[in-house]
């Protein structure tokens, strides 16, 4: 079991050099090369432990598809543009995009498709799934060649790592991960004032005692190099996670079998994530200079963007069954319920005014 893998792993560090942050030990439980969840082979669908938007209905990367056809159309058509997704997973959004593209922007659809991919075992499937498109992957966005990028960040950001502090009544303090006979979070040294400033403690008033906060690193660091392309060569990144507009609380959890389970103990062999903290991607975006829109909820960016409709369209006369697949799968994505609220959708594009589709209020 990669579990017992990944408790051995913390074991060392804590012996090496003390309780380690809990963004070095999520980084560890999903990329390890030894135990990492994300070199398994079957973790996305309804025979793994989660299913993300694209697996559940081809309408919805058709739909993002659509819309980034239209924000490149409304740049001016580019033509050395680049398509890009970060953690595509199986491929499926990127196999979806390509076919709404083909068939509504084909030149668009020709440029060539960057994926930002770490996992071999993912990257066998996507070459075999994407295998008509030129397809090149990268470990980091670094790599990406200076042009027009139009990307897309599919439930990515959740499973970067964060770190957290709490306030012990007059300091905050790193939060961190131990072991001894099992699990455990304990007090780490006070923030210093670039950390209190990283986590953005100082607009929190007033805090009550245990206060919990979250600071990403590799989001910001990520947030920063996509933002700088984006003002500096032009494009977008269209974002799709779980999230909020605030940094307090704790939000680390883990699925198993597409039930919740305990993170650390499971580490290694369930899938480990946070939820996205949307205003500080606004605060590192506009920090160099690019734009940020939103966030507004799945079910109001889909909605705006025609899902209803292109259900409609869809939908068979004569097949009942077909047809509540289909409006089947669209209430899993807007409704309240389930998908709708839950997850948020932000944009980053270069500075202007307006409002696309999808983000109109």
């Amino acid at each position: 079991m990669n579990s017992a893998k990944f408790r051995n792993w913390v074991k060392k560090e804590i012996l090496s050099s003390g309780p380690i942050s809990l963004s070095n030990a999520m980084r560890a439980a999903l990329t390890h090369k030894d135990f990492g969840y994300y070199h398994s082979k079957k973790i996305i669908g309804s025979n793994g432990d989660f299913i993300t938007g694209p697996e559940i209905s081809q309408i919805y990367g058709e739909l993002i598809g659509a819309f980034l056809g239209y924000i490149w159309e409304h740049s001016g058509k580019p033509s050395n543009s680049l398509l890009c997704e970060f953690g595509p997973g199986l491929g499926t959004l990127s196999a979806d995009i390509n076919r709404a593209l083909s068939q509504i922007y084909p030149n668009f659809s020709c440029s060539p498709l960057h994926l930002i991919e770490t996992s071999k075992s993912f990257r066998k499937i996507q070459k075999t799934k994407l295998k008509k498109q030129s397809v090149y992957w990268h470990e980091d966005f670094k790599k990406i060649p200076k042009n027009p990028v139009f990307a897309v960040a599919n439930e990515f950001f959740d499973a970067l790592g964060v770190d957290q502090a709490f306030f012990d009544g007059i300091n905050w303090r790193q939060r961190l991960l131990n072991f001894s006979t099992k699990f455990e979070y304990v007090a780490g040294p006070i923030l210093n004032e670039t950390q209190i400033k990283l986590f953005d403690a100082n607009h929190i008033k007033n805090p009550d005692k245990g206060t919990i906060i979250e600071y990403s690193p590799k989001t910001d660091q990520i947030i920063t190099e996509v933002a700088l392309h984006i003002k500096q060569f032009g494009g977008i990144l269209l974002i799709i996670d779980y999230g909020k507009t605030n940094q307090i609380g704790d939000t680390i959890q883990a699925v198993l079998n597409h039930k919740p389970a305990e993170p650390w103990s499971s580490a290694g062999d369930a899938d480990i994530s946070h939820w996205v903290d949307f205003k500080s991607i606004e605060r590192t975006a506009e920090k160099v200079g690019a734009r940020f829109i939103g966030p507004v909820s799945q079910s109001h960016f889909l909605t705006q963007i025609g899902i209803k409709q292109r259900a409609q369209n869809l939908s068979q006369i004569d097949n009942p069954r077909h047809n509540r697949a289909i409006f089947a799968a669209v209430d899993r994505l807007i409704s309240p319920a389930h998908m709708g609220n839950l997850f948020q959708v932000g944009l980053i594009t270069p500075t202007g005014k307006g409002f696309p589709p999808g983000f109109e209020v």
